[in-house]
């Protein structure tokens, strides 16, 4: 295209050229075959430059032939992969929110029903949310309810992804990845991991059966309906340190409460009433039991001495006992136990604060 548009501007010169060759002829006429070589060579050496060096405008479409640079296709990969990394995280983070769920207790709530609502089981909900009374819930309380297969985990000082896999019988990585761990080296104690495939660790399953043990044979921490018109006004019967609380313990179930004092202290009656029940029992080892009335009694076990005997009538605060380590016992303290009718309560909640 450029070599016609370049030709056609040439010939625009030809009726020039000619004029002053016929100008040349008649002034010159000696020179004009001088004159007529140096016209065909001009025209010879300018088609041969014009041929030779191009335009710069045929350059540039050299230029944009040449094979694409491979640094683009690099960058252009390099942000496919970032796009695809940035919705795989959407995604991890969407089923990270879905796998765990908030459920506000309604009236009429049972946690039978709940785990039948979310094709779960009481037993991993009691683990979940740490229940140590199943008949226990309230309206307007939350829930924590995993919706895939696993358990949940509450990072505690001096864990590693890798502990924490090994408890649960689970796989690290995917443990770091579905809970989006930017780096598992550094796990902040006091939350919550989501463990995929996970499965409850023995210890706490006995724990749990437990406390679903206890619940179906009564032992519950809330006061029994009834109870309060006749409850006695109960004292401490020792001052020591608390060394095991009512409920689930060891895989067992803990059914008083256990204070650590001296050998030989003495044992208070933790409120006026009539002496049974002493003597000996298996476990208990030196044991004595007290009447209140109205349904209520307390028992005392581990002692060393009895102070007193069957039918004795003594008053709140009086010796009972010495403390002792008789029985199933690791060291001197004192078991007590609060009863409303046969059933087993916790004493803290009778005791006063």
């Amino acid at each position: 295209m450029y070599k016609q548009e370049g030709w056609h501007k040439m010939s625009n010169f030809y009726p020039i050229i000619r004029h002053w060759l016929n100008v040349c002829k008649r002034a010159f006429p000696a020179c004009l075959n001088h004159i007529a070589v140096a016209a065909v060579l001009a025209a010879v050496v300018g088609t041969g430059i014009l041929f030779l060096f191009p335009p710069v405008v045929q350059a540039a479409v050299t230029v944009e032939g040449l094979p694409r640079p491979a640094y683009l296709e690099q960058l252009e990969n390099y942000s496919a992969e970032i796009v695809r990394l940035r919705e795989e995280r959407l995604r991890r983070e969407e089923a990270l929110a879905k796998a765990l769920l908030r459920y506000e207790i309604k009236r009429g709530d049972t946690l039978t029903k709940i785990a039948a609502l979310f094709r779960t089981d009481i037993e991993s909900i009691i683990s979940w949310n740490k229940i140590s009374n199943p008949h226990l819930i309230f309206p307007g309380q939350y829930l924590d309810i995993l919706t895939i297969k696993g358990t949940l985990h509450k990072i505690n000082k001096g864990d590693t992804i890798y502990s924490i896999a090994a408890l649960y019988k689970a796989d690290a990585r995917s443990i770091a990845a579905f809970n989006l761990l930017d780096d598992p080296a550094q796990l902040k104690a006091g939350e919550t991991l989501i463990i995929p495939g996970g499965v409850m660790p023995l210890e706490e399953r006995k724990a749990v059966q437990a406390t679903l043990l206890a619940s179906r044979y009564g032992e519950r921490n809330a006061p029994p309906a009834g109870s309060e018109a006749t409850r006695p006004s109960f004292r401490w019967p020792v001052q020591g340190r608390i060394t095991s609380r009512f409920g689930p313990r060891n895989g067992s179930y803990h059914y008083g409460l256990d204070i650590a004092v001296p050998l030989g202290s003495y044992v208070g009656a933790a409120a006026p009433g009539v002496v049974f029940g002493t003597g000996f029992r298996q476990g208990y080892g030196l044991v004595l039991m007290i009447n209140h009335g109205g349904g209520w009694s307390t028992l005392y076990a581990h002692n060393s001495q009895l102070l007193v005997e069957d039918n004795d009538r003594v008053s709140a605060g009086q010796p009972v006992a010495l403390v002792g380590a008789s029985g199933n016992a690791t060291g001197p303290h004192l078991h007590l136990e609060i009863i409303y009718n046969g059933r087993k309560l916790d004493p803290l909640l009778y005791l006063p604060r």
